[in-house]
Order: structure tokens, then C-alpha cells, then sequence
């Protein structure tokens, strides 16, 4: 079983998989991401009535996202592979947004608000059954995200479809995930991290650093 923790925004999220999802928390954390965590992690383990020793991973979403939430994750899922001896899974926290919408035959661009009205964002593609990034992390305003494309795509995450259609109006073949599909859920990062655990590609967790937006990535 593997444990997913995500703090990168104000929206937070914790699951358990093992194969499926055997339990998930997500829930508005805004900025009591020190204080709230360990107590959801320690009741969704108490009603999943799992132990520490049955953990055999930590996936963690490592940004980009607030520079305090995601190192709030990482800081906790670092503890716990150390106590228990056991390796971690870094997951870009864009790629979360993206595993989500795997079912869109578009090209999917997820973004993230990243303050001063700039968005984190990358474009995706379904590879091989996988959502594969395509293009480099890059910070920029909505609408000079929508200016640049330029054919139909799936838009998800911290953007609202009321703003897309005030800024490229309805012609543009843009689709926007609803609110509810737009919900980065822990779920997917365990998801990524079962996956990436099954094919051996696990890191040392004193390696893992966190991923913030500069210029491009």
C-alpha cells in the first residue's frame, strides 16, 4: 500500500491505495496545512485501519504551488519514509490535474493559480495509456495561455469557464473541466505514485526537493 499526501495549495488531499483507492480526504485547507494534516492522514489510517508498517511508499506532490504548503507535504512525507525505511515518489502537482481529465481525446492544459495573476501551467497529451507531459512548466498570464493555443483543448484546475469564454469567446474549441472534474484529488496522485511504485521508479527521500515556478521547467 502507498500513502499520497498533497499540500501544494490551499486545497489538500490524502489517500491510501493499493491497487484502487482504498480511502481519500480532500478537503480546503487554505493556510492550516501544519495543523490539519497529520490529524486527516491519522484518521482516514484509523477508518482504513491501516498501520504504519503496512506502507510500503509516500507519493508526494512537490509542486509547483504556495512555497509553505508544499513544503509542508514533502517535510511529512520525508519523516515517515525515514521512520519507516521506505522510498518516496515526487509527482509534479500539475500532472495530478491532468491524470484527472486521462479519459479527454484533447490535449489537456491544467493550470494553477500561482498569485500576482500568473498560472502555472504545461500541456498534456495521452501517450501509451499515460497523460505524458508535452511542453515546459511555464508561469503566465490566462490570457496569454489563451492566446497561445491554438487548437481544441481541455482546460482544468484553477480557471473558471465564465473568464476562458470573456477572454477567447466561444469559438476557440476550448472546453473547461467543471468545478468538480477541476478538483485536484490525492486519489489521482496515488494513482501516479502505485503506478510509478510498480515500475521502480521510486527516489531516495532525502533527494526529493520541491518544484517551484521560476521561468520554465
Amino acid at each position: 500500500m502507498i500513502l499520497a499526501l498533497d499540500t501544494s495549495t490551499a486545497i489538500a488531499g490524502v489517500a491510501l491505495y493499493d491497487e484502487a483507492v482504498s480511502g481519500e480526504i480532500t478537503w480546503r485547507s487554505g493556510r492550516g496545512h501544519s495543523v490539519e494534516l497529520m490529524a486527516q492522514l491519522s484518521g482516514l489510517m484509523k477508518l482504513r485501519k491501516v498501520e504504519p508498517s503496512h506502507l510500503a511508499a509516500v507519493a508526494v506532490a512537490i509542486g509547483p504551488g504556495s512555497f509553505t504548503g508544499v513544503r509542508v507535504g514533502l517535510s511529512a512525507g520525508k519523516g515517515l519514509c525515514l521512520a519507516l525505511g521506505i522510498p518516496m515518489v515526487g509527482v509534479c502537482t500539475l500532472d495530478i490535474l491532468a491524470e484527472a481529465q486521462a479519459g479527454s481525446c484533447l490535449p489537456v492544459r491544467p493550470l494553477l493559480d500561482a498569485g500576482r495573476n500568473r498560472f502555472a501551467t504545461a500541456l498534456y497529451r495521452r501517450e501509451r495509456g499515460e497523460m505524458r507531459r508535452v511542453s515546459p512548466i511555464e508561469g503566465k498570464t490566462l490570457g496569454e495561455i489563451l492566446d497561445a493555443v491554438t487548437q481544441p483543448t481541455l482546460l482544468c484546475g484553477d480557471v473558471s469557464e465564465s473568464e476562458v469564454r470573456r477572454l477567447a469567446g466561444p469559438e476557440r474549441g476550448l472546453d473547461v473541466a467543471s468545478p468538480a472534474a477541476s478538483l485536484r484529488r490525492a486519489g489521482f496522485l496515488a494513482e501516479i505514485g502505485w503506478r510509478r511504485f510498480q515500475g521502480g521508479q521510486v527516489e531516495d527521500p532525502a533527494l526529493v526537493d520541491a518544484l517551484y515556478l521560476t521561468t520554465s521547467v
